[in-house]
């Protein structure tokens, strides 16, 4: 008798990214660790295969039936998902050609898993470890999570795989983000209105004029991503880290409030005023009893700001504090699991004409997104200790990569590991030449070292 089929159902921002991706705009996450010292690939293999049977939701393929999409948990691992290249053995080959053509090489999740894994040697002692997983399936944060379990079971030397708890969304009904966006209610005085006001402010009192794009040097229409690299030192990062706490903002703060000059800065430089500038900065709202869940458990939340906001750093820095707060305390990020648990009611091809207008109006799109997963892996003692080896390989340092939308063109993402401030720029090649977009990571890392947090004799 054939065994019933599992499946994990989708949440409302897993249906709302799988639109996105349907209209040709990548939805894919990079987590790419940098090593010194050599991989044994067929026993990391076993250690992508023991992380999938740890989260079904790795080995999952999507199936549509009756105009609904269902996640359907494969039980067999075939072949795996792990691709192994030696540039030492490829002529006139380059890791950064290497890292491009492995960015923009299609993740079909209709046919297969929605993670994959490149090991790249680069010669005899340096190598990289590159994740790829399919936004419809996990956040930047919940990646970290499967990738912390491959490097886990790589250092067990897998002698065995450890009890598995069953995905608890193979158990229950109903929609989970729906479900603690409700719960929010009894915490936020007048909740409901203020999210359908949010919604509003959002989508009609904030959305004219739209906010000001990048400049760029280039028109082309190609989707292809690439990415550029900067890191702040231990030293530098607990500076403004210091700075910051004196001033009482945080570094997510000094992050969001950089980016806003610096574009405007850009901007400039290239002849072109910038007006409104909106930042899309994402929230991370996980279910209790969801922790170790790989999912999506996020939202986002996007802050204006004006001219006159941006004409002094010290009164902008404020201002984006106390937006923070403001938004933390309302639970504003929760009125757009609201907005996207309406768009999932409707079948996929009417999620995807509704993005599509999104993309072509541009009006609702913000002008660029900045997120910061925080300390990955941190210091011994934590509830998860630190990871700084696989197997006997050093790990240098450890980045991310966000999805471009076409309107903005760019993201930043930020990360700690091992004590420095990781920062990397993924953008279009086809709005951005190489130059220019390490231009302009390299001007938002000066922005963020040199923030000041308040004015002189205060």
């Amino acid at each position: 008798m054939k065994r019933q089929s599992r499946s994990i159902p989708l949440n409302c921002v897993d249906k709302c990214l799988l639109g996105l991706d349907g209209i040709n705009e990548p939805m894919l996450i990079h987590v790419i660790l940098n090593l010194e010292g050599k991989i044994d690939p067929a026993r990391l293999n076993q250690a992508v295969k023991s992380a999938q049977r740890a989260f079904p939701i790795m080995r999952t393929i999507l199936k549509r039936r009756y105009f609904r999409v269902s996640r359907e948990v494969q039980e067999e691992i075939k072949g795996g998902v792990l691709s192994v290249q030696d540039l030492s053995e490829t002529k006139d080959a380059s890791y950064e050609r290497c890292l491009f053509d492995w960015m923009n090489q299609p993740l079909n999740i209709w046919k297969g898993f929605p993670v994959r894994v490149l090991l790249v040697a680069k010669n005899d002692l340096d190598s990289s470890l590159i994740f790829t997983f399919h936004h419809s399936a996990t956040d930047g944060l919940r990646a970290l999570i499967f990738v912390r379990r491959v490097i886990e079971s790589y250092n067990d030397d897998l002698a065995c795989d450890s009890k598995i708890p069953q995905d608890i969304r193979m158990s229950r009904k109903g929609d989970e983000l729906l479900e603690f966006a409700h719960s929010q209610r009894k915490r936020v005085d007048r909740y409901y209105r203020k999210m359908v006001s949010s919604l509003f402010y959002r989508f009609f009192i904030d959305a004219f004029p739209f906010p000001t794009r990048v400049s760029h040097d280039r028109s082309g229409r190609s989707r292809e991503l690439h990415i550029c690299f900067n890191t702040i030192s231990p030293e530098q990062r607990e500076d403004i880290e210091s700075r910051s706490i004196k001033a009482g903002v945080e570094l997510n703060d000094i992050l969001l409030a950089a980016c806003y000059r610096v574009v405007e800065k850009w901007n400039k430089m290239h002849g072109k005023s910038s007006n409104k500038i909106r930042i899309m900065a994402p929230v991370n709202i996980c279910p209790k009893g969801f922790r170790n869940v790989v999912s999506n458990f996020v939202s986002w939340v996007s802050l204006s700001t004006t001219k006159e906001d941006r004409a002094d750093p010290v009164r902008l820095l404020k201002k984006v504090r106390s937006d923070t707060i403001s938004a933390a305390r309302n639970r504003i990020a929760f009125s757009l699991i609201y907005l996207f648990y309406f768009c999932s009611c409707f079948p996929l091809v009417v999620m995807m004409g509704m993005c599509r207008y999104l993309m072509i109006s541009r009006t609702h799109v913000d002008s660029i997104l900045v997120t910061n997963p925080g300390v990955i892996w941190p210091k011994i003692g934590a509830e998860e200790p630190a990871l700084k080896n696989i197997g006997s390989s050093k790990i240098v340092n450890v980045t991310g990569s966000a999805p471009v939308v076409t309107p903005m063109g760019l993201s930043i993402c930020a990360g700690v590991y091992n004590k420095n401030l990781n920062l990397s720029l993924t953008y279009r090649p086809a709005l951005f030449s190489k130059d220019k977009a390490q231009m302009f990571l390299d001007m938002y890392v000066k922005e963020v070292k040199n923030y000041p947090v308040r004015q002189e004799g205060v």
